[in-house]
């Protein structure tokens, strides 16, 4: 199973440490979600991770930094694709309608589509659609490109993955777990 993990919104203890073992561990991807931080901020987090890791690593903000590190740009749903910008790197977007999946994925290496499950981190936030809707929606080739976000737990991982999603997104059940490492560690060995 493909997983991505996105970064706490906050300050982290060790993040950049934490990044390290869990993409040596077999995480695909970790996505920096930092919304308050600013450029210094991120790039700092970005220097601490020696570089030979920054090819799996995306920015979801300051997508600049990518100009001088090696790491993906990741856009968030209703905001435009900057292909001057990308010189071949990784690019990704968030995806929370599945009338637009055939056309926006067209853009992009991947997308996140969500929210699948019930959020974990955000009260009475759920999916729009029936799981009908969704696996109909994902019998075409876009699934190949799609990953599950929201409310991904080792219970329902491999649900997501019955619908046709590529691979997930952990968020939630990484960052309220005591040991992130150790709960990435289950997840992998649980829901595989």
């Amino acid at each position: 199973m493909r997983v991505i993990a996105v970064s706490p919104e906050s300050k982290y203890a060790n993040e950049a440490d934490v990044i390290v073992r869990l993409l040596q561990a077999g995480l695909m991807r970790y996505h920096v979600r930092k919304p308050s931080w600013t450029l210094a901020d991120c790039a700092e987090l970005l220097d601490a991770v020696p570089a030979e890791w920054h090819a799996r690593i995306s920015l979801h903000q300051h997508h600049v930094l990518a100009e001088s590190y090696a790491v993906g740009m990741h856009y968030k749903d209703g905001m435009a694709v900057d292909h001057a910008l990308l010189g071949g790197r990784i690019c990704s977007r968030s995806l929370h309608r599945i009338d637009e999946l055939e056309t926006l994925l067209k853009q992009v290496d991947y997308a996140f589509l969500s929210p699948v499950f019930q959020s974990i981190t955000k009260h009475a936030y759920g999916p729009s659609w029936t799981e009908a809707d969704l696996a109909t929606s994902l019998s075409g080739a876009c699934a190949a490109k799609l990953y599950a976000l929201g409310g991904i737990t080792v219970a329902n991982a491999a649900r997501a993955i019955a619908y046709g999603f590529e691979g997930v997104v952990v968020h939630g059940s990484l960052w309220q777990a005591a040991d992130p490492l150790e709960a990435f560690a289950r997840f992998r060995k649980e829901a595989a």
